[in-house]
This record gives structure tokens, C-alpha cells and sequence, in this order.
């Protein structure tokens, strides 16, 4: 295996482990929690449901590895307008943007524009008045919210479980008629649309052609509970899924692979899009992964309880990011 590959396979493992466990086979009784004390950046009283880091598609690196950015977070609470306000977590402070706000979304482009989905609307973030400023005329009850990658479409779901496409800066809106009623949704890289029906809960597939794709039966057998996660900026036509905590990656073309992982610790939020700076939420906290810093400090001889689980998970996780990083990463690699 070469060095790029062995970097993707590396670098996979440690995205999608960290909203994990450190236990890896259920049938194991020993149980170390991913989730330590000295990772908690933020604390809350209320559950936190979404998470987001924007990224910017192409850089992998912090430029100081200890810095933090730009952390968009929604917390519950029924006392709140819309049962529900999104803040933003900025050098560990946290600042009120939108009561009623339900979700936070950017693409991977370079241009970092953050929109909220609200019980009223869209929303689009001010970064010099740390406030948020309606996007477009329409007021749907929104709980989920994407933003396509290198367009200026936006995708949310409302409550009553319709798919919308926003477009034109916000003055026109599509049913998308190919999701009839979806429970939650992401995008993945190249904006195909993996959803979950309201009809048994399993996933569906819509290209980004508008066509919908057939999955196959054995992502389906026996599950129960599906989880989408919306995929780090690397992963390419595929989004990873977790059946009652089993992993599987799901691929545009309806195929899927069962992987050897399952998940104790299930978080309430997270984001992988940064790719080497993740967060995820667990009761009411926001744990930070820095992952450059680990993978640092383990080439430097400090390695960690994080670092060890690697090896033990580095044969569950299949290829996919794509081939375009390679020329950034080979040099570093080499060294």
C-alpha cells in the first residue's frame, strides 16, 4: 500500500471513529469512551441537535493547529421561540445568532458562507454583526438545511417532511418530487441527495440528475434506526451511514458496504466537513478532535489513547476520498 493510500485509509478511520466508541466489537465487554473530559470545549444545559465547521474544500491544515474556528452550533429548549436558537462558538465564547434557528449549512467552497434553516425561513449569517439576516421571501418551518456544493442552490427539509430546493438567491423555490417525504437528508460532494424515507425509515438515493436510485436489499436487512452523515470534504459519491450503530458506506450508485464497526457512545451532533478539526456533541457538550495534532504528536513519539485505537480499526474503513488530495498530501507523507 502506498503512501497516499495508506493516508486515506488512516485518515477515514479517524473521521468516522470519533463520533464512536473506542469499543469496536459488540460482543466486547471492555468499554473505553472516546469522549474524554480534557475534549470538552462547550457546555450546556440543553441538548445540542447540529453541528457545523465550514470548510473551505481544499485546505487540510489550521494555520496554527491549535486555533479554533468558527463553530455554528443549535441548542433545544422549549422556553425558546421555535424550541430551538443557534449560537456560534468563537475562541470558546459563545454568541446568541437566531432564536428559532434549527440548522446551520456552508459548501466546501472557498467562499465559507454560512445559512441557517429556522421555524421561519432562511437565514444567512453576518460575521461582522454575529447576527443573521433573512435569506429570500419564504417562511417554511425548516429542521434540516444543506447548501450544494459549488452552486448557489439550497436544499431544506420542512417539518412536514418536504424536500425544497431554493435558488436565485433565495427567490426561487422547487418541491424536489422525486423525495415524496423524507425524515432527514444530506448531500454528499457532488450533491447527490441520500435520504431516509418516512415510509420504513431506510435510505433512498437522488442523483444529482434528479433520477432516483434503487438501493440494494442488504443495506436494509434487519435495520432498524438509520443514521446519514453528511461526508468530509475529501469523500467522494459516497455518504457513510450507521444502521443501529453498525457502519455501512452508502454509494451513489445504490451499492453499499457493511464495515466491521459499531458504535456505543451515539452523539447528538457533529461535523466531519473541516476534515482534520472534527466536533461532536454528546449530552449537552461539544467535544473537539483535532486530528492534525494527534497524528503530530503520535510521528513525535506522544501517542495517545486516540492514536492506539486507530490500529484496531484500520481494516473496517474502505477508500474514498479523492484522488486530487493526493498532491497535497504526498510531500507531507514523505517526510
Amino acid at each position: 500500500m502506498g503512501y497516499f493510500e495508506t493516508y486515506k485509509v488512516f485518515f477515514l478511520v479517524y473521521i468516522l471513529s470519533l463520533s464512536s466508541s473506542s469499543s469496536l466489537n459488540v460482543k466486547d465487554k471492555s468499554y473505553t469512551s472516546a469522549f474524554k473530559a480534557e475534549q470538552v470545549i462547550f457546555s450546556s444545559g440543553n441538548n445540542i441537535t447540529k453541528l457545523l465547521v465550514p470548510s473551505d474544500g481544499t485546505s487540510y491544515f489550521l494555520e496554527d493547529i491549535s486555533d479554533l474556528p468558527s463553530i455554528f452550533f443549535t441548542v433545544t429548549d422549549s422556553k425558546l421561540s421555535g424550541g430551538s436558537c443557534i449560537y456560534v462558538l468563537e475562541d470558546l465564547a459563545a454568541y446568541e445568532i437566531l432564536e428559532g434557528g434549527r440548522d446551520s449549512t456552508s459548501d466546501y467552497s472557498s467562499d465559507r458562507s454560512v445559512y441557517f434553516g429556522a421555524k421561519d425561513g432562511v437565514y444567512k449569517y453576518d460575521a461582522e454583526s454575529l447576527s443573521a439576516k433573512k435569506f429570500g421571501p419564504f417562511r417554511d418551518d425548516i429542521i434540516q438545511i444543506q447548501k450544494a456544493n459549488g452552486s448557489d442552490i439550497i436544499y431544506y427539509l420542512t417539518s412536514n417532511k418536504k424536500l425544497f430546493k431554493l435558488e436565485n438567491n433565495g427567490t426561487v423555490r422547487t418541491r424536489v418530487s422525486a423525495v415524496t417525504c423524507a425524515q432527514e437528508f444530506v448531500l454528499d460532494t457532488s450533491n447527490n441527495i441520500y435520504f431516509t424515507s418516512c415510509d420504513d425509515g431506510l435510505p433512498r438515493i437522488v442523483k444529482s440528475d434528479g433520477n432516483l436510485v434503487t438501493y440494494t436489499a442488504s443495506v436494509t436487512d434487519d435495520i432498524k434506526e438509520v443514521q446519514l452523515l453528511r461526508p468530509a470534504f475529501i469523500m467522494e459519491n459516497c455518504v457513510p451511514i450507521f444502521g443501529d450503530g453498525n457502519l455501512y458506506m452508502l454509494y451513489v450508485n445504490g451499492t453499499n458496504e457493511k464495515k466491521d464497526f459499531f458504535i456505543k457512545d451515539r452523539p447528538s451532533a457533529y461535523s466531519i466537513d473541516a476534515a482534520l478539526y472534527i466536533v461532536a456533541a454528546l449530552n449537552g457538550k461539544i467535544y473537539e478532535f483535532n486530528i492534525m495534532e494527534v497524528m503530530l504528536k503520535s510521528l513525535f513519539g506522544f501517542a495517545s489513547h486516540s492514536s492506539t485505537d486507530l490500529s484496531k480499526i484500520i481494516m473496517s474503513i474502505i477508500e474514498t476520498a479523492k484522488d486530487s488530495i493526493y498532491k497535497d498530501w504526498h510531500p507531507v507523507l514523505e517526510n
